[in-house]
Protein backbone atom coordinates (compact mmCIF):
# COMPACT_ATOMS: atom_id res chain seq x y z
CA UNK A 1 0.00 0.00 0.00
CA UNK A 2 1.29 3.65 -0.59
CA UNK A 3 2.69 5.89 2.16
CA UNK A 4 -0.66 8.28 3.14
CA UNK A 5 1.72 11.35 2.02
CA UNK A 6 1.70 9.95 -1.46
CA UNK A 7 -1.66 9.66 -2.12
CA UNK A 8 -2.20 12.81 -0.84
CA UNK A 9 0.35 14.32 -2.74
CA UNK A 10 -0.89 13.04 -5.76
CA UNK A 11 -4.51 13.41 -4.94
CA UNK A 12 -3.32 17.40 -4.55
CA UNK A 13 -1.47 17.27 -7.96
CA UNK A 14 -4.37 16.24 -9.97
CA UNK A 15 -6.61 19.36 -8.04
CA UNK A 16 -3.19 21.99 -8.63
CA UNK A 17 -0.67 22.26 -10.58
CA UNK A 18 2.01 21.94 -8.17
CA UNK A 19 4.77 22.66 -11.11
CA UNK A 20 3.99 26.81 -11.33
CA UNK A 21 6.17 27.92 -8.09
CA UNK A 22 5.22 28.96 -4.75
CA UNK A 23 4.98 32.66 -5.29
CA UNK A 24 1.61 35.05 -6.25
CA UNK A 25 2.20 35.22 -10.46
CA UNK A 26 6.24 36.04 -9.48
CA UNK A 27 5.94 38.14 -6.91
CA UNK A 28 7.64 36.96 -3.70
CA UNK A 29 4.48 35.87 -0.65
CA UNK A 30 5.96 37.66 1.67
CA UNK A 31 6.09 40.93 -0.48
CA UNK A 32 2.27 39.97 -1.31
CA UNK A 33 1.27 39.59 2.13
CA UNK A 34 2.76 42.84 2.77
CA UNK A 35 1.15 44.42 0.18
CA UNK A 36 -2.32 42.92 1.08
CA UNK A 37 -2.35 44.11 4.72
CA UNK A 38 -1.56 47.42 4.16
CA UNK A 39 -4.40 47.33 1.51
CA UNK A 40 -6.65 46.16 4.12
CA UNK A 41 -5.27 49.30 6.65
CA UNK A 42 -5.94 51.67 4.33
CA UNK A 43 -9.49 50.19 3.57
CA UNK A 44 -9.98 49.84 7.11
CA UNK A 45 -8.85 53.69 8.09
CA UNK A 46 -10.73 54.96 5.53
CA UNK A 47 -6.91 56.22 3.98
CA UNK A 48 -7.60 55.33 0.31
CA UNK A 49 -8.71 58.18 -1.21
CA UNK A 50 -5.50 59.82 0.71
CA UNK A 51 -3.35 57.12 -0.80
CA UNK A 52 -4.58 58.03 -4.11
CA UNK A 53 -3.60 55.82 -7.36
CA UNK A 54 -0.98 53.90 -4.88
CA UNK A 55 -3.56 53.28 -2.78
CA UNK A 56 -5.81 51.89 -5.56
CA UNK A 57 -2.98 49.71 -7.21
CA UNK A 58 -1.89 48.54 -3.78
CA UNK A 59 -6.12 47.20 -3.25
CA UNK A 60 -6.25 45.97 -6.78
CA UNK A 61 -3.40 43.71 -6.77
CA UNK A 62 -4.37 42.50 -3.36
CA UNK A 63 -7.60 41.40 -5.03
CA UNK A 64 -6.53 40.63 -8.34
CA UNK A 65 -3.27 38.82 -8.40
CA UNK A 66 -4.81 36.27 -5.45
CA UNK A 67 -7.39 35.02 -7.35
CA UNK A 68 -5.23 35.27 -11.35
CA UNK A 69 -3.05 32.83 -8.88
CA UNK A 70 -5.52 30.20 -7.79
CA UNK A 71 -7.16 30.25 -11.73
CA UNK A 72 -3.96 29.58 -12.67
CA UNK A 73 -3.36 26.75 -10.36
CA UNK A 74 -6.32 25.22 -9.99
CA UNK A 75 -6.82 22.78 -12.90
CA UNK A 76 -11.04 22.62 -13.05
CA UNK A 77 -11.01 26.87 -12.70
CA UNK A 78 -8.47 26.84 -15.25
CA UNK A 79 -9.90 24.20 -17.90
CA UNK A 80 -13.84 25.82 -17.26
CA UNK A 81 -13.26 28.91 -17.00
CA UNK A 82 -9.99 29.75 -18.95
CA UNK A 83 -8.09 30.82 -16.46
CA UNK A 84 -6.86 33.81 -14.32
CA UNK A 85 -8.36 36.49 -15.73
CA UNK A 86 -11.66 35.80 -15.38
CA UNK A 87 -11.05 34.15 -11.76
CA UNK A 88 -10.07 37.46 -10.76
CA UNK A 89 -12.87 39.23 -12.73
CA UNK A 90 -14.87 36.73 -10.84
CA UNK A 91 -13.49 37.00 -7.50
CA UNK A 92 -13.77 40.58 -7.40
CA UNK A 93 -17.22 40.44 -8.39
CA UNK A 94 -17.82 38.23 -5.22
CA UNK A 95 -16.21 40.62 -2.96
CA UNK A 96 -18.04 43.34 -3.92
CA UNK A 97 -21.62 41.25 -3.32
CA UNK A 98 -20.59 40.22 0.09
CA UNK A 99 -19.95 43.72 1.13
CA UNK A 100 -16.42 43.61 2.10
CA UNK A 101 -15.77 46.63 0.04
CA UNK A 102 -17.73 49.44 0.24
CA UNK A 103 -19.39 51.30 -3.24
CA UNK A 104 -17.21 54.71 -2.32
CA UNK A 105 -14.47 52.46 -2.35
CA UNK A 106 -15.56 50.88 -5.83
CA UNK A 107 -16.45 54.13 -7.31
CA UNK A 108 -12.99 55.38 -6.30
CA UNK A 109 -11.28 52.05 -7.91
CA UNK A 110 -12.82 52.59 -11.06
CA UNK A 111 -11.91 55.85 -11.30
CA UNK A 112 -8.37 55.03 -11.38
CA UNK A 113 -8.44 52.91 -14.21
CA UNK A 114 -11.25 53.21 -16.24
CA UNK A 115 -12.63 56.90 -15.79
CA UNK A 116 -8.85 58.43 -16.32
CA UNK A 117 -8.96 55.96 -19.12
CA UNK A 118 -5.43 54.36 -18.11
CA UNK A 119 -7.10 51.06 -19.47
CA UNK A 120 -7.04 52.61 -23.26
CA UNK A 121 -2.86 52.66 -22.65
CA UNK A 122 -2.87 48.73 -21.38
CA UNK A 123 -5.46 47.41 -24.38
CA UNK A 124 -3.46 49.50 -26.84
CA UNK A 125 -0.41 48.05 -25.84
CA UNK A 126 -2.16 44.82 -26.18
CA UNK A 127 -3.40 44.95 -29.44
CA UNK A 128 0.05 46.50 -30.75
CA UNK A 129 1.99 43.63 -29.27
CA UNK A 130 -0.58 40.90 -30.14
CA UNK A 131 -0.03 42.13 -34.14
CA UNK A 132 3.08 42.90 -34.42
CA UNK A 133 4.58 39.56 -32.37
CA UNK A 134 3.21 38.09 -35.84
CA UNK A 135 6.24 37.72 -37.76
CA UNK A 136 5.61 40.04 -40.93
CA UNK A 137 6.38 36.57 -43.54
CA UNK A 138 4.29 34.79 -41.84
CA UNK A 139 1.17 37.42 -41.08
CA UNK A 140 1.26 38.17 -44.96
CA UNK A 141 1.28 34.16 -45.70
CA UNK A 142 -1.43 33.61 -43.66
CA UNK A 143 -3.79 36.54 -44.60
CA UNK A 144 -3.76 34.64 -48.16
CA UNK A 145 -4.13 30.96 -46.92
CA UNK A 146 -5.27 30.98 -43.33
CA UNK A 147 -7.71 33.74 -43.24
CA UNK A 148 -10.02 31.99 -45.04
CA UNK A 149 -11.01 29.36 -42.56
CA UNK A 150 -11.16 31.91 -39.86
CA UNK A 151 -13.89 33.85 -42.09
CA UNK A 152 -15.56 30.51 -42.84
CA UNK A 153 -15.80 30.10 -39.42
CA UNK A 154 -17.23 33.22 -38.13
CA UNK A 155 -20.12 33.11 -41.27
CA UNK A 156 -21.08 29.38 -40.57
CA UNK A 157 -21.01 30.31 -36.63
CA UNK A 158 -22.80 34.03 -37.50
CA UNK A 159 -25.65 31.30 -39.15
CA UNK A 160 -26.20 29.37 -36.94
CA UNK A 161 -26.34 31.72 -33.90
CA UNK A 162 -29.41 32.86 -36.31
CA UNK A 163 -30.96 29.92 -36.40
CA UNK A 164 -30.71 29.42 -33.04
CA UNK A 165 -32.24 32.79 -31.76
CA UNK A 166 -35.17 31.86 -33.55
CA UNK A 167 -36.33 28.90 -31.65
CA UNK A 168 -34.89 30.60 -28.64
CA UNK A 169 -37.35 33.72 -29.36
CA UNK A 170 -34.29 36.09 -28.84
CA UNK A 171 -34.29 38.86 -30.96
CA UNK A 172 -31.84 38.71 -33.74
CA UNK A 173 -29.95 41.94 -33.32
CA UNK A 174 -28.73 40.26 -29.66
CA UNK A 175 -27.49 37.35 -31.88
CA UNK A 176 -24.32 39.49 -33.14
CA UNK A 177 -23.41 42.20 -30.61
CA UNK A 178 -24.13 40.24 -27.35
CA UNK A 179 -23.11 36.61 -28.36
CA UNK A 180 -21.53 36.48 -31.28
CA UNK A 181 -18.95 39.20 -30.71
CA UNK A 182 -17.98 38.07 -26.81
CA UNK A 183 -17.51 34.31 -27.90
CA UNK A 184 -15.50 35.58 -31.36
CA UNK A 185 -13.51 38.64 -30.10
CA UNK A 186 -10.10 36.39 -29.02
CA UNK A 187 -10.38 36.61 -24.99
CA UNK A 188 -11.14 38.79 -22.55
CA UNK A 189 -8.06 40.78 -22.14
CA UNK A 190 -7.70 41.47 -25.83
CA UNK A 191 -11.53 40.77 -26.94
CA UNK A 192 -13.99 41.70 -24.60
CA UNK A 193 -12.56 44.51 -22.46
CA UNK A 194 -11.82 47.18 -25.96
CA UNK A 195 -15.06 45.57 -27.55
CA UNK A 196 -16.48 47.12 -24.38
CA UNK A 197 -14.98 50.80 -24.93
CA UNK A 198 -16.23 50.15 -28.50
CA UNK A 199 -19.95 49.43 -27.13
CA UNK A 200 -20.03 52.56 -25.01
CA UNK A 201 -18.37 55.00 -27.59
CA UNK A 202 -20.77 54.22 -30.59
CA UNK A 203 -24.11 53.53 -28.51
CA UNK A 204 -23.32 55.80 -25.41
CA UNK A 205 -23.92 52.51 -23.61
CA UNK A 206 -22.07 51.75 -20.34
CA UNK A 207 -19.06 49.73 -21.13
CA UNK A 208 -18.94 47.93 -18.07
CA UNK A 209 -22.63 46.50 -18.14
CA UNK A 210 -21.36 45.10 -21.67
CA UNK A 211 -18.50 43.76 -20.63
CA UNK A 212 -20.11 42.08 -17.28
CA UNK A 213 -22.42 40.54 -19.49
CA UNK A 214 -19.91 39.49 -22.35
CA UNK A 215 -17.26 37.65 -20.08
CA UNK A 216 -20.02 35.30 -18.87
CA UNK A 217 -21.23 34.99 -22.35
CA UNK A 218 -17.31 34.46 -23.41
CA UNK A 219 -16.78 31.84 -20.44
CA UNK A 220 -19.46 29.46 -21.47
CA UNK A 221 -18.63 29.77 -25.10
CA UNK A 222 -15.32 28.55 -23.39
CA UNK A 223 -16.75 25.90 -21.81
CA UNK A 224 -18.12 24.28 -24.67
CA UNK A 225 -14.95 24.74 -26.64
CA UNK A 226 -13.48 22.73 -24.60
CA UNK A 227 -16.33 19.75 -24.86
CA UNK A 228 -16.17 19.86 -28.56
CA UNK A 229 -12.47 20.01 -28.71
CA UNK A 230 -12.90 16.69 -26.90
CA UNK A 231 -15.08 15.71 -29.72
CA UNK A 232 -12.58 16.42 -32.29
CA UNK A 233 -9.83 14.40 -30.91
CA UNK A 234 -12.54 11.16 -30.94
CA UNK A 235 -13.16 11.87 -34.69
CA UNK A 236 -9.63 12.10 -35.26
CA UNK A 237 -8.95 9.19 -34.10
CA UNK A 238 -11.88 7.35 -36.23
CA UNK A 239 -11.57 9.32 -39.59
CA UNK A 240 -8.16 9.52 -40.19
CA UNK A 241 -7.99 11.32 -43.51
CA UNK A 242 -9.76 14.31 -41.58
CA UNK A 243 -7.08 14.61 -38.74
CA UNK A 244 -3.11 15.85 -39.93
CA UNK A 245 -2.42 14.58 -36.03
CA UNK A 246 -1.14 17.97 -34.92
CA UNK A 247 -0.13 19.06 -38.26
CA UNK A 248 -1.73 22.16 -40.18
CA UNK A 249 -1.00 23.00 -43.72
CA UNK A 250 -1.15 19.72 -45.89
CA UNK A 251 2.90 18.95 -46.66
CA UNK A 252 4.31 22.20 -45.26
CA UNK A 253 5.21 23.08 -41.57
CA UNK A 254 3.35 25.03 -39.05
CA UNK A 255 3.06 28.73 -38.86
CA UNK A 256 5.24 29.92 -36.64
CA UNK A 257 4.54 33.03 -34.42
CA UNK A 258 6.99 34.88 -32.60
CA UNK A 259 9.11 38.03 -33.43
CA UNK A 260 12.47 37.09 -34.41
CA UNK A 261 15.47 36.52 -32.28
CA UNK A 262 16.98 39.81 -30.48
CA UNK A 263 19.57 40.49 -28.43
CA UNK A 264 18.16 41.56 -24.66
CA UNK A 265 19.89 44.15 -24.68
CA UNK A 266 18.31 45.77 -27.21
CA UNK A 267 14.67 45.25 -25.70
CA UNK A 268 13.90 48.65 -24.05
CA UNK A 269 10.37 48.95 -22.24
CA UNK A 270 10.37 53.10 -22.24
CA UNK A 271 10.53 53.09 -25.90
CA UNK A 272 7.62 50.71 -26.41
CA UNK A 273 5.83 52.39 -24.25
CA UNK A 274 6.33 55.40 -26.43
CA UNK A 275 5.74 53.41 -29.74
CA UNK A 276 1.95 52.24 -27.75
CA UNK A 277 1.26 55.98 -26.84
CA UNK A 278 2.29 57.02 -30.63
CA UNK A 279 -0.03 54.36 -32.05
CA UNK A 280 -2.79 55.47 -29.63
CA UNK A 281 -3.18 59.19 -30.64
CA UNK A 282 -2.52 58.93 -34.03
CA UNK A 283 -5.70 56.03 -33.94
CA UNK A 284 -7.47 58.70 -31.70
CA UNK A 285 -6.29 61.36 -34.38
CA UNK A 286 -7.53 59.39 -37.69
CA UNK A 287 -10.64 58.57 -35.79
CA UNK A 288 -11.99 61.92 -35.28
CA UNK A 289 -12.20 62.29 -39.37
CA UNK A 290 -13.90 58.77 -39.80
CA UNK A 291 -16.40 56.70 -38.33
CA UNK A 292 -14.67 53.80 -37.40
CA UNK A 293 -13.41 53.81 -33.33
CA UNK A 294 -10.05 54.40 -32.48
CA UNK A 295 -9.35 50.74 -31.15
CA UNK A 296 -10.42 49.76 -34.65
CA UNK A 297 -8.08 52.39 -35.89
CA UNK A 298 -5.06 51.06 -33.48
CA UNK A 299 -5.88 47.62 -34.99
CA UNK A 300 -5.12 48.58 -38.60
CA UNK A 301 -1.92 50.78 -37.97
CA UNK A 302 -0.21 47.72 -35.76
CA UNK A 303 -1.57 45.18 -39.01
CA UNK A 304 -0.48 47.93 -41.36
CA UNK A 305 3.07 48.76 -40.01
CA UNK A 306 3.41 44.91 -39.72
CA UNK A 307 2.98 44.59 -43.09
CA UNK A 308 5.58 47.10 -43.82
CA UNK A 309 8.29 45.23 -42.49
CA UNK A 310 9.26 48.41 -41.06
CA UNK A 311 9.63 47.85 -37.31
CA UNK A 312 12.59 46.24 -35.96
CA UNK A 313 12.96 43.14 -33.91
CA UNK A 314 13.88 45.23 -30.81
CA UNK A 315 11.02 47.26 -31.31
CA UNK A 316 8.52 43.80 -31.16
CA UNK A 317 10.39 42.38 -28.69
CA UNK A 318 9.95 45.03 -26.77
CA UNK A 319 6.77 45.30 -27.08
CA UNK A 320 6.35 41.87 -26.26
CA UNK A 321 8.29 42.16 -22.50
CA UNK A 322 5.98 45.67 -22.35
CA UNK A 323 2.84 43.11 -22.98
CA UNK A 324 3.84 40.25 -20.42
CA UNK A 325 5.00 42.88 -17.88
CA UNK A 326 1.40 44.84 -18.83
CA UNK A 327 -0.58 41.59 -18.27
CA UNK A 328 0.94 40.80 -14.78
CA UNK A 329 0.98 44.04 -13.83
CA UNK A 330 -2.20 45.90 -15.09
CA UNK A 331 -4.71 43.74 -16.90
CA UNK A 332 -5.66 42.10 -13.68
CA UNK A 333 -6.12 45.25 -11.77
CA UNK A 334 -8.69 46.10 -14.98
CA UNK A 335 -10.56 43.37 -14.61
CA UNK A 336 -10.76 43.47 -10.85
CA UNK A 337 -12.15 47.29 -11.23
CA UNK A 338 -14.75 45.50 -13.79
CA UNK A 339 -15.97 43.20 -11.85
CA UNK A 340 -16.33 44.82 -8.40
CA UNK A 341 -19.45 46.03 -10.13
CA UNK A 342 -20.38 42.87 -11.52
CA UNK A 343 -24.35 41.96 -11.76
CA UNK A 344 -24.97 38.20 -10.88
CA UNK A 345 -28.49 38.07 -11.78
CA UNK A 346 -27.76 39.30 -15.56
CA UNK A 347 -24.89 36.01 -15.23
CA UNK A 348 -27.47 33.15 -13.93
CA UNK A 349 -29.82 34.25 -16.03
CA UNK A 350 -26.90 33.49 -19.16
CA UNK A 351 -27.88 29.87 -17.63
CA UNK A 352 -31.12 29.23 -19.76
CA UNK A 353 -31.98 26.90 -22.18
CA UNK A 354 -32.55 29.59 -24.90
CA UNK A 355 -28.88 31.14 -23.99
CA UNK A 356 -27.29 28.00 -24.15
CA UNK A 357 -28.54 26.98 -27.59
CA UNK A 358 -27.21 30.23 -28.56
CA UNK A 359 -23.89 29.87 -26.95
CA UNK A 360 -23.58 26.24 -28.34
CA UNK A 361 -24.75 26.79 -31.66
CA UNK A 362 -21.79 29.88 -32.31
CA UNK A 363 -19.59 28.08 -31.01
CA UNK A 364 -20.52 24.40 -32.64
CA UNK A 365 -20.46 26.87 -36.24
CA UNK A 366 -17.62 28.46 -35.67
CA UNK A 367 -15.77 24.82 -35.37
CA UNK A 368 -17.61 23.39 -38.05
CA UNK A 369 -17.28 26.52 -40.93
CA UNK A 370 -14.03 26.56 -40.08
CA UNK A 371 -13.12 22.93 -40.48
CA UNK A 372 -15.45 22.71 -43.94
CA UNK A 373 -13.03 25.84 -45.31
CA UNK A 374 -9.90 24.28 -44.18
CA UNK A 375 -10.38 21.23 -46.68
CA UNK A 376 -10.83 23.44 -49.42
CA UNK A 377 -7.45 25.82 -49.38
CA UNK A 378 -5.55 22.54 -48.58
CA UNK A 379 -5.68 22.54 -44.67
CA UNK A 380 -6.25 19.59 -42.00
CA UNK A 381 -10.22 20.34 -41.66
CA UNK A 382 -10.22 18.81 -37.74
CA UNK A 383 -6.90 21.14 -37.11
CA UNK A 384 -8.68 24.13 -39.03
CA UNK A 385 -11.46 23.63 -36.91
CA UNK A 386 -9.45 24.04 -33.24
CA UNK A 387 -7.16 26.86 -34.85
CA UNK A 388 -9.60 28.77 -36.74
CA UNK A 389 -12.45 27.82 -35.50
CA UNK A 390 -12.59 26.73 -31.18
CA UNK A 391 -9.23 28.89 -30.91
CA UNK A 392 -11.58 32.18 -31.68
CA UNK A 393 -14.37 30.85 -29.92
CA UNK A 394 -12.55 30.28 -26.61
CA UNK A 395 -11.21 32.54 -23.07
CA UNK A 396 -7.50 33.54 -25.69
CA UNK A 397 -4.10 32.19 -24.56
CA UNK A 398 -4.81 29.93 -21.94
CA UNK A 399 -8.62 28.90 -23.48
CA UNK A 400 -6.09 28.05 -26.60
CA UNK A 401 -4.43 25.70 -24.35
CA UNK A 402 -7.64 24.20 -22.90
CA UNK A 403 -8.62 23.71 -26.20
CA UNK A 404 -5.77 22.27 -27.87
CA UNK A 405 -5.03 19.80 -24.41
CA UNK A 406 -8.94 18.58 -24.98
CA UNK A 407 -7.92 17.70 -28.39
CA UNK A 408 -4.30 15.96 -27.78
CA UNK A 409 -3.14 18.62 -30.25
CA UNK A 410 -0.81 20.96 -28.02
CA UNK A 411 1.67 21.56 -31.25
CA UNK A 412 -1.09 24.19 -32.81
CA UNK A 413 -0.56 26.86 -30.19
CA UNK A 414 2.01 28.80 -32.14
CA UNK A 415 -1.00 28.54 -35.13
CA UNK A 416 -3.85 29.26 -32.91
CA UNK A 417 -2.30 32.40 -31.43
CA UNK A 418 -3.17 33.60 -35.32
CA UNK A 419 -6.72 33.28 -34.57
CA UNK A 420 -6.54 35.03 -31.56
CA UNK A 421 -4.37 38.25 -32.60
CA UNK A 422 -5.18 38.43 -36.03
CA UNK A 423 -8.90 37.15 -36.40
CA UNK A 424 -9.56 39.10 -32.92
CA UNK A 425 -8.48 42.15 -34.35
CA UNK A 426 -10.69 41.63 -37.31
CA UNK A 427 -13.63 41.13 -34.67
CA UNK A 428 -13.33 44.37 -33.34
CA UNK A 429 -13.08 46.20 -36.69
CA UNK A 430 -16.27 44.16 -37.23
CA UNK A 431 -17.74 45.23 -33.89
CA UNK A 432 -17.16 48.67 -34.55
CA UNK A 433 -20.16 48.81 -37.75
CA UNK A 434 -22.53 45.86 -35.43
CA UNK A 435 -22.71 48.25 -32.69
CA UNK A 436 -23.50 50.96 -35.52
CA UNK A 437 -25.92 49.36 -37.20
CA UNK A 438 -27.86 46.81 -34.80
CA UNK A 439 -27.68 48.84 -31.56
Amino acid sequence: MPEPTTQTTGFWSHLVDTRKPFDIEGIPVRLYALNTVLAVAILALGQLEVAGVAGAFSVLWAIGLFFFAIGERVRILKALLGGGLVVAWAGAAFISRWGLIGQEEVRFLQAQVIDNRFLYFVLAALVTSSVLSVQTTVLRKALVSYAPIVLGGLAVAAVFGLTAVTLAGIPADRVFTMYFLPIMGGGAGGGALPMSEVYADVTGGDALEYFNYAIGVLTLGNITAILIAAVIFQIGRRFRSLSGDGKLVRGEEQFPVGSEPVDETAINTHAAMIFVVSILLAGIVVAAFTPLHFFAWVTIIAVLLNLSGTVSAAVRASLQELSAWGLRAFLVTILVAFGLTADFDVIFGLFTPGNLLVIVSIVAGAALGAGITAHFVKLYPLEGALTGGLCMADAGGSGDLQVLSAARRIELYPSSQLSSRVGGAFVLLLANYLFAVLI
